[in-house]
């Protein structure tokens, strides 16, 4: 009699998955097992790609692992969710966490481009053990200072060439 009560709430006897992610609205029983292979596989296909694209650039695959879960959009869409856990800290994973992404998404194109892999979102995450150095948050002027450009001293700036010499401004 109260059935509608009961709409919005997921199924009970689903999976949480990695985010307790909004149910499908098809029921488990009309997905056939040929399309659970299929899901299974397009699954594996990030950490793959992922496991190529660090290889490629020289990173150890152990720094970064990945997490997938599949995500519904209500267009009939059909996504997942890529969470990047940073496993290892390296600064330089940071600042070129970009381009890995780019790279990822790249690579999944490559190994299965029939498929859109713009609906895919991607996520960075810190593990607790990737023993990040720093144990504070730097001064609130931190985040507004410029940078200085300050060239390194050199044995030639006492020496007159008779040019006139060049003061660092503003950049525009």
């Amino acid at each position: 009699m109260f059935e509608f009560l009961k709409m919005g709430r997921g199924n009970p006897n689903e999976g949480g998955g990695l985010f307790g992610e909004a149910s499908s609205s098809r029921s488990p029983n009309s997905v056939s097992n040929s399309s659970r292979q299929h899901t299974s596989t397009h699954r594996d296909l990030p950490r793959v790609a992922l496991r190529d694209i660090l290889r490629l650039n020289g990173i150890p695959t152990d720094w970064i692992s990945c997490e997938v879960a599949p995500l519904t959009y209500g267009d009939g869409d059909d996504g997942f969710l890529i969470q990047l856990v940073i496993q290892k800290w390296h600064e330089g994973l940071l600042a070129h966490a970009p381009l890995l992404q780019q790279q990822l998404l790249m690579g999944l194109k490559r190994f299965d481009p029939a498929s859109d892999h713009s609906i895919h979102v991607v996520v960075w995450k810190f593990s607790p053990n990737c023993v990040y150095p720093l144990t504070g948050m730097p001064p609130a002027d931190f985040w507004s200072r410029k940078p200085k450009f300050d060239l390194p001293p050199s044995n030639r700036d006492h020496l007159d060439d008779g040019f006139a010499a060049t003061v660092p401004g503003e950049l525009r």
